[in-house]
């Protein structure tokens, strides 16, 4: 029996009549919700949501998109729901459900374009660069000089000390250069330290912002055998990258600079020295390491697959040099 006889019958025993079936039955029918308007209702919805929705953003700037979105998220993250929905009013959303059909619009187009997932790096580190700076302005006290030694001056010595290794008559020469002695270098290094292991504010992000200028000014300061290729890139290093990525040649390969790493991270696990491995093994300073870092990291930034690919070497030279027990690994790279 099909819907409508169901229909009629209905109709006759509510009635108790049999007269003008059809027509009580259709009056009936009016009087019932329409069975298919749910199912037009969804289809007009689903159509809508598959629709392209930019949201007034602009479709080539994908910085823009990554920055906005993030700073969605992060809303969404520190403040709730609610926080979340004000953000995307303020960034000319409706909510967070439109937020996601603009998402997916962007993905739809874009999301298999090298350049869109590089943007979303260089969105990130603009959002640091702005945290971090922000945070810098609120606790000014923790860039103050101590005792007449600023930053710049305190981390050029510290990187000219990592020349010298032991021979303490080149480094009392460097702290008279410096208009230090060694009393007032130690109390000047030990509040530094302090700083930088955030003791000294409750803000790590106001802290990081220390140590990226610290780091900063080290590779500036241009000591040792790599020494020129971190005074170049130490200031697009980083959080500091601005996607402009790095300056001169290679102070050494990516392979290298992986096998490097992935030594390191396999002799630290084993419970060895690793400076004094670094340098049997490589002929290499903890500052060589540092400065060739400089150059990888500005790299790295400015295209993320060579740091994946950097990633999966390092994976596999620590784990040769694991199974060597700390020595050298071979030079074959098959991953």
């Amino acid at each position: 029996m099909g819907l409508f006889d169901k229909m009629k019958n209905k109709v006759a025993q509510m009635t108790g009549q049999n007269a003008q079936p059809e027509q009580q039955a259709q009056q009936q029918y009016q009087e019932q919700p329409h069975h298919e308007e749910p199912e037009q209702e969804a289809a007009e919805e689903q159509e809508q949501e598959a629709a392209d929705d930019w949201g007034g953003w602009d479709p080539n700037d994908h910085v823009g998109y990554w920055y906005r979105l993030k700073a969605i998220e992060m809303a969404g993250n520190q403040g709730g729901d609610e926080a979340c929905d004000a953000k995307c009013r303020e960034l000319g959303l409706h909510d967070y459900s439109h937020m996601q059909r603009v998402r997916d619009t962007f993905h739809k187009y874009f999301g298999e374009s090298h350049e869109f997932m590089q943007a979303a790096m260089q969105a990130n580190t603009q959002q640091a660069r702005e945290t971090h700076a922000s945070a810098a302005s609120q606790n000014q006290e923790l860039f103050a000089p101590v005792e007449g030694v600023d930053l710049q001056r305190y981390a050029g010595t510290q990187a000219r000390a990592a020349t010298i290794g032991t021979d303490m008559s080149k480094w009392s020469a460097i702290l008279a250069e410096v208009g230090m002695d060694q009393a007032k270098w130690e109390r000047v290094s030990a509040e530094w330290n302090r700083r930088m292991s955030g003791q000294a504010s409750g803000d790590m992000n106001a802290t990081m912002a220390l140590l990226t200028e610290y780091g900063k000014y080290f590779g500036q300061a241009g000591q040792g055998q790599y020494g020129a290729s971190a005074a170049a890139n130490a200031g697009v290093a980083g959080n500091l990258n601005d996607g402009s990525g790095a300056v001169g040649g290679e102070p050494c390969t990516l392979e290298r600079y992986a096998e490097i790493g992935g030594a390191q991270s396999a002799w630290a696990q084993q419970g060895r020295d690793v400076n004094a491995m670094l340098q049997q093994q490589f002929g290499m300073t903890a500052l060589d390491w540092s400065n060739i870092s400089q150059y990888w990291s500005a790299k790295f930034m400015a295209d993320y697959r060579i740091a994946a690919r950097y990633g999966d070497l390092m994976t596999h030279y620590t784990q040769q040099y694991m199974a060597a027990g700390g020595g050298g690994a071979d030079s074959d790279i098959d991953i």
